[in-house]
């Protein structure tokens, strides 16, 4: 059998020198090209089932292959998933002779790797993908061509690219973007994506540049990450502005901000009352300063509120309790003074409450927190909130997990 698969893949190899150029010739059929993937992506060391792999079995049973029929009878990948802990090498330029493929997901492990070319410009052309995420585990980045000829795509995640990034921005039917460990400035551009709902871009680089204000405007915009400390030991914070313009997107449900702006910036009430379907707000590391507002928790949908390390002021507003569908308050590392609102309880579902290192916070530990029946992580750490502790709290089922002053 080995021998059979190393003579086939040496044949396809072979006719492969003068297939699926940039001319969009091809001479391969998508299974040759699915072989010639596996002899030179390390198919033979690969842990996943590779049985029927280079084989005269129906490609739906080549593990992690999705086929269809067409009109004449041949079968055409419509999905391929590359996921083995095993695979190394370059994307074969041959992945560009699957021109059905609509779904693809390529994730290599290996760290060792240089990255810079390992991407073929043939991949960019492929022009039915819906669906594409390449996981590029190694050193270095690659860069996207000057133009991408995917006019379907929705979804696009890739890992290890540098700019310039134009090439993305002109993917107008995109919906959902991420870029991981990516290096460079997040282009204005990006507010022509008018079609995107969930963008996320994450790296351990240093921040370049500003969160572009077009993050404001773009109406179909529910998901917003941008998190420059990915890693552990990550930068600082960016030499920038607070992207203030995030508060005049009403539409946004999900935002996720940390290291990204140094210069100190306030809470506007007035626009975050108008922010009637946000559900989850992380703002790490971001220099915003100030009173929390009341506003936040108006329409009551709130799930997470962390708003930590920064440099809040004030109290931590009674109208917080109003959110009774939060699982986690985040207030930790800031200047909060006052006491833990009494009714604090009424956030049944809550599983942290992390408050530690707000020297003036002081008070004692309310008794509703005894209902917090979900409550695992909560700390009082560098903080003057009594450590005599309710006896109704000491019966939470958690409070020994707790550690409140450790």
């Amino acid at each position: 059998m080995k021998k059979t698969m190393l003579l086939l893949g040496a044949v396809v190899m072979l006719l492969s020198v003068s297939a699926c150029s940039g001319s969009g010739a091809s001479n391969l059929t998508d299974r040759e090209a699915l072989t010639v993937i596996f002899e030179k992506m390390n198919g033979k060391n690969w842990v996943e089932d590779t049985t029927n792999w280079c084989s005269n079995a129906p490609l739906n049973d080549w593990e992690g292959v999705e086929a269809e029929t067409d009109a004449n009878g041949v079968e055409r990948v419509v999905k391929l998933e590359l996921r083995d802990d095993s695979l190394k090498g370059n994307i074969p330029a041959e992945i560009g002779c699957l021109t059905e493929l609509k779904e693809l997901t390529i994730s290599t492990h290996d760290y060792e790797a240089d990255v810079t070319n390992a991407v073929p410009a043939e991949l960019w052309t492929l022009a039915k993908m819906e669906e594409m995420s390449l996981y590029l585990n190694g050193k270095g980045f690659y860069k996207l061509p000057e133009k991408i000829d995917m006019p379907a795509i929705k979804e696009l995640t890739l890992k290890n690219v540098e700019a310039p990034f134009d090439a993305i921005t002109k993917l107008t039917t995109l919906e959902e973007l991420e870029m991981d460990n990516f290096k460079g400035e997040i282009p204005e551009s990006v507010g022509e994506l008018t079609n995107l709902e969930t963008m996320k871009w994450c790296s351990g680089e240093e921040a370049v540049g500003r969160v572009p204000a077009a993050v404001g405007k773009m109406a179909k915009l529910k998901k917003l990450t941008v998190d420059y400390s990915q890693f552990i030991g990550g930068p600082s914070q960016a030499k920038a502005d607070f992207p203030i313009e995030i508060w005049d997107n009403p539409n946004l449900e999900y935002i996720f901000l940390r290291n990204v702006a140094s210069n100190p910036s306030t809470l506007p009430a007035e626009k975050i009352a108008a922010m009637a379907n946000l559900k989850s707000l992380i703002l790490c590391r971001c220099g915003i300063e100030g009173t929390i507002p009341v506003e936040f928790f108006k329409n009551g949908k709130l799930t997470t509120f962390e708003i930590y390390e920064n440099n809040l002021t004030g109290i931590i507003p009674a109208e917080i309790c109003n959110c009774t569908d939060l699982t986690s308050i985040m207030l930790q590392k800031n200047n909060l003074s006052g006491e833990i609102p009494a009714n604090i309880g009424n956030c049944t579902k809550l599983t942290t409450l992390w408050l530690y290192d707000n020297a003036n916070l002081g008070g004692a530990i309310p008794a509703s927190i005894a209902k917090c029946e979900k409550l695992i992580i909560f700390g009082l750490k560098g903080t003057k909130v009594s450590q005599s502790v309710p006896a109704a709290v000491q019966g939470n089922k958690n409070y020994s997990k707790w550690h409140l002053w450790d």
